[in-house]
């Protein structure tokens, strides 16, 4: 049978609407990234790649996520504030029953319904104390990576209270093979482009959690990729960032070469912000000028470096200031993958299509930075005005509160690096205006108050005072107590995080050496 033309470009207008309701997405998490650790912040770590791409997207420059890993992971994939899963304190610990509740659908489990193959690189780090806990048994198709919260760049092998053991999965099957002498950012970039190349058709959606730049028990210095070229502990975080701008590079290349790119949407993020001074670990991030690090809920813990970039945008190249939490990325991809947000049954993530695509005014006014019963911690926002219930005068985190990493100011911006990286390269030139998109990006205001000004209920303007200077719950008491009302709104969807001990049957010597599921049940 011979179609006429109405009807051949009727079938072509459908299948073209077909393809534009089904975009490739993927989603790079970075692990630790210090606010001022990127470029396009005016950081002093070199991120060509990032800034290009950042510079061909939208800059999300009040983005949002949780303090710790477990918990921002648990956001992300679910699209609703941790705590109401019990997800909030602390991360999931190796050999500790602390997992995601098997049954809490997940962001992929959503997408099957839209015709998506979802794949899952790198961490997962929502538990894996029974088999049903794991990633393959959550929505993910495939899955290649590690199931704790970090990992050896360079042996495959976790290390944790004093015992190490492997961590490196092809599905459900030890891998450690794999990853032993390989690179671990280059490792999982390489698998990741693998998944590109050999998915078939539209509908990829891909989460690729680098381990990159999270610290491990050992030397910054054994972690950091040969590239080093200034032998402190700044110096190593910034080779390690480097390499994780490369990847992104790489994965911009791998869509291209695909012949995909003119249907995918990138998404970057950090899960929560950088980790300047711990007792625990090495890192060397900054999150300068930003009070706080990982852990706090002050800005510098929870305000991360955050980006989208997408053909399908109708408005590009510009920085966004409206509120965004980490929530938010389940309904907003639901919906630019064609799906109704309103079929979710999300309690906290709002979609967010029409501002990321068109520059519209943010769906999201309020937002619950944390609520952790576990460290006594609790933060909102409601427009300018942050409300900040300050755990850190009595608790062990008190160190976190502080201003703490380089200002990276001083340092001259690489404009030939990002105008010639592999992302340029690829989308095209930069806009003649990138570098006032920059400037804009870029928070200027530095704290000049004297530290450690802590109180029970702190109130901040973080418009006027981005870095949380200055307390008003004194001189705007109104405002505190109406915000202090609406934190208590709800509490009472708070599920008590759970206070688990080490359980001597998750010893890796019971399972060849590796750190595997050790029950039999949910």
């Amino acid at each position: 049978m011979i179609l006429g033309i109405p009807v051949v470009l009727a079938l072509f207008q459908f299948l073209h609407s077909t393809r534009c309701h089904r975009p490739n997405i993927v989603i790079i998490v970075a692990d630790d990234l210090g606010w001022n650790d990127v470029g396009f912040h005016s950081g002093d770590v070199h991120t060509p790649n990032l800034d290009a791409l950042a510079y061909h997207g939208v800059i999300l420059n009040r983005h949002y996520s949780q303090p710790l890993c477990s918990p921002s992971r648990t956001s992300l994939l679910t699209g609703d504030y941790p705590f109401r899963h019990g997800m909030q304190g602390h991360p999931c610990l190796a050999g500790h029953q602390h997992g995601l509740k098997p049954g809490v659908k997940l962001m992929p489990e959503y997408f099957s319904r839209l015709g998506y193959r979802s794949h899952l690189v790198g961490k997962w780090h929502l538990g894996y104390e029974s088999v049903h806990h794991l990633p393959t048994r959550r929505g993910f198709d495939s899955f290649f990576g590690f199931f704790n919260g970090f990992l050896g760049y360079w042996d495959g092998t976790h290390y944790s209270s004093g015992m190490a053991g492997r961590d490196f999965w092809r599905n459900e099957t030890g891998a450690w093979k794999e990853a032993y002498g390989t690179y671990l950012t280059e490792l999982l970039t390489k698998e990741a482009t693998k998944v590109i190349e050999d998915h078939q058709g539209d509908g990829l959606l891909l989460v690729l959690g680098h381990a990159a730049v999270h610290g491990t028990d050992l030397p910054l210095s054994r972690e950091a990729p040969p590239e080093v070229t200034n032998n402190t502990e700044r110096g190593y975080l910034r080779a390690i960032t480097q390499k994780l701008d490369w990847s992104v590079g790489e994965i911009v290349s791998s869509l291209g070469k695909k012949g995909v790119l003119d249907n995918s949407i990138i998404v970057f993020m950090s899960d929560n912000g950088g980790l300047p001074a711990s007792p625990f670990r090495q890192n060397g991030a900054s999150n300068w000028p930003l009070r706080g690090e990982k852990k706090s809920v002050h800005e510098g813990g929870v305000r991360t470096v955050a980006l989208a970039w997408s053909p399908l945008f109708n408005k590009s190249s510009r920085v966004s200031e409206e509120l965004f939490h980490i929530s938010d990325w389940l309904p907003t991809l639901y919906a630019a993958a064609g799906g109704s947000p309103e079929d979710l049954p999300l309690k906290d993530g709002i979609n967010q299509w029409p501002s990321l695509s068109s520059g519209e005014r943010g769906a999201r006014h309020t937002l619950v930075v944390d609520i952790d019963d576990l460290n006594n911690s609790e933060a909102i926002i409601e427009g300018r005005w942050k409300l900040i219930k300050n755990h850190a005068a009595t608790s062990k985190l008190k160190m976190t509160d502080d201003f703490y990493g380089e200002s990276g100011y001083w340092m001259p911006y690489d404009r030939e690096g990002v105008e010639n990286s592999t992302v340029t390269k690829r989308l095209g030139p930069l806009p003649s205006y990138y570098t006032e998109l920059r400037n804009l990006a870029t928070v200027k205001k530095v704290c000049s108050a004297a530290k450690n000004n802590y109180c029970n209920y702190c109130l901040f303007d973080i418009y006027n005072d981005p870095t949380e200077c200055h307390d008003l719950s004194s001189t705007r008491p109104t405002v505190a107590s109406a915000l202090k009302d609406l934190l208590d709104s709800y509490r009472p969807y708070v599920t008590p995080a759970k206070v688990v001990s080490f359980d001597e049957r998750a010893y890796p010597k019971f399972s060849e050496d590796y750190w595997a599921p050790w029950l039999s049940i949910p």
